[in-house]
């Protein structure tokens, strides 16, 4: 629209300069082509002449071209632009030769028109520059050496097969691992190589940290399934989402490691079942007057593994999330799984993909998420309804990320399902792969990532909405966003810009505890991902 008030305003520049402005007098035809060149050669002046008319039609091809739907090929908006340029100019060559108001040329159409070409290629320039972006990006996000092992070695523990015949950065190997929240699994594998013997102190000193891990999942696995059935045994109907649903699909279950267990509950129970696990020992630190409105409140039993997430949603129904995703699971008839409430097998696995598509969107997600999802779908395939599914996803712009989620389950961790149509198996994946082997399960690898999910999910918003996303945005984010953090907005949204200095302060502080911390960064980093969320149809 600004492009298009722009070339208004030439074509009426360009009219005032030729005609409006001018009185009737003497006229003259000249209809030889580039005579003024021949001309000019006599009189340097006509050289001036002859720019200055190319100049006076750039403007109107640089308006015009970018003014033209964008959906057109460059070329044709090109084309078309040239066109309209020679036209008016002709035009204005007639007008004069016909109202006698000065020099009617040939060589004036032919300036004219090459003028508005000229304006016209900065659909080139900036098409050459995009190209130039993406590839540097592309660049970026290709998978390292140490990634491609990894994934290697995951495949290999998760689905079966040897391990890397070269050699292998075990340390580096370990330090991703446990990022991703798979190092029991993938030392299960890689224990019984002669890498093992190798690097004797490596795998013993990562073995006492697997030892660790798989006690205590144990321990709060067996924790929970007793906190359940004392919540089923009051009356109560909690459906269990991921966690112990997802670790019995593992061949050890316990080496599936969480950091928390999730519960959905009717709205009509949620007092209830809080009461329950305030009497089985469990504290909250939400405080009561915010109890009938939370989404999700969180409990933790002292000296015990236990982290329970309660639900009333699913998904967070503030504004800076994802509160549509939560019509998908209204009305929900579960089922009996393995001693729990879950579920039924199709709506679990829309969740398992919405889950990770919500993480991705806000600072990133982890490999785990991919095999949970890979898993899922092939214990259940026959009772999934996949042009469902894909409906389902591709109405909230989800349907390419879920696609590109199966692909890395399959091709990268060798979880062997089919995928019928309409499903697009060809996706590269290389760029979500790179990201979230950086990122760590949910991007929690550093605060700079962290950080960066406010540009992200301001970008995100900004296209649903049509609004333009804005870096002021993302510093002086909306009350709705930053209620969860600083409840007290709840009661006096006119303390929002109390809680804008609190948060650059708490920023502030964060910044000055660690190095892996970065504004810049941060904005660059939600740069970046939102290119990547572009790629894979989040965003447009």
């Amino acid at each position: 629209m600004a492009n298009f008030v722009l070339f208004c305003a030439a074509v009426i520049a360009i009219l005032c300069a030729t005609i409006l402005n001018r009185t009737p007098g003497n006229y003259e035809l000249i209809l030889t082509p580039f005579a003024a060149l021949s001309a000019a050669r006599q009189q340097p002046e006509l050289y001036r002449a002859m720019l200055m008319n190319v100049f006076l039609f750039f403007p109107l091809g640089l308006t015009l071209s970018n003014a033209l739907p964008q959906k057109w090929h460059r070329w044709g908006r090109i084309i078309l632009t040239t066109l309209v340029g020679c036209a008016l100019s002709a035009g204005i060559e007639y007008a004069q030769y016909r109202y006698a108001l000065g020099m009617a040329e040939v060589d004036d159409v032919i300036c004219n028109t090459l003028g508005a070409f000229i304006g016209s290629t900065s659909l080139l320039i900036a098409h050459a520059i995009e190209k130039s972006r993406e590839r540097a990006w592309h660049t970026n996000m290709t998978l390292t050496t140490t990634e491609t092992q990894f994934l290697h070695i995951a495949k290999a523990a998760i689905s079966g097969g040897d391990l890397p015949a070269e050699k292998v950065d075990w340390p580096a190997i370990f330090t991703l691992a446990n990022q991703q929240k798979l190092l029991p699994i993938l030392f299960e594998a890689a224990r019984k190589t002669p890498a093992a013997e190798e690097n004797a102190a490596l795998f013993a000193v990562t073995k006492q940290q697997v030892i660790g891990q798989v006690l205590n999942q144990t321990v709060r696995s067996a924790e929970f399934s007793d906190l359940y059935h004392k919540l089923r045994s009051a009356g109560l109907h909690p459906i269990v989402v991921k966690g112990q649903l997802c670790s019995r699909l593992y061949p050890l279950k316990d080496h599936r490691i969480s950091a928390d267990d999730d519960l959905y509950i009717p709205d009509a129970e949620f007092m209830a079942c809080h009461k329950q696990l305030l009497a089985n020992g469990l504290t909250t630190d939400t405080p009561p007057d915010e109890l009938a409105s939370a989404d999700e409140v969180s409990y933790t039993k002292n000296g015990s593994p236990l982290y329970i997430e309660l639900h009333r949603h699913l998904f967070d129904s503030a504004e800076d999330a994802h509160d549509e995703l939560n019509h998908f699971f209204v009305g929900l008839n579960p089922v009996e799984t393995d001693g729990f409430l879950a579920m039924p097998p199709h709506e679990h696995l829309l969740y398992l993909l919405l889950h990770a598509y919500k993480h991705f969107v806000r600072s990133g997600i982890g490999l785990r998420q991919f095999c949970d999802i890979g898993l899922w779908a092939l214990e259940y395939h026959d009772e999934i309804d996949w042009q469902r599914l894909h409906d389902q996803c591709a109405s909230v712009h989800a349907a390419t990320f879920a696609a590109a989620a199966f692909r890395i389950a399959r091709d990268y961790l060798g979880i062997d399902f089919d995928l019928p149509m309409p499903w697009d198996a060809s996706i590269d994946v290389e760029p979500l792969l790179h990201d979230t082997l950086c990122g760590g399960v949910y991007g929690s690898n550093d605060l700079t990532r962290l950080h960066s999910s406010t540009v992200t999910l301001n970008a995100v918003k900004a296209s649903r909405t049509g609004e333009k996303s804005s870096v002021l945005r993302t510093v002086f984010p909306k009350r709705e966003y930053l209620e969860r953090r600083y409840p007290y907005l709840k009661k006096r949204p006119y303390l929002l810009p109390v809680a804008w200095v609190q948060r650059i302060a708490h920023y502030a502080s964060e910044k000055q505890a660690g190095t892996d911390n970065s504004a810049s960064g941060s904005i660059k980093l939600g740069k970046e991902r939102i290119e990547l969320m572009k790629r894979y149809g989040i965003m447009d």
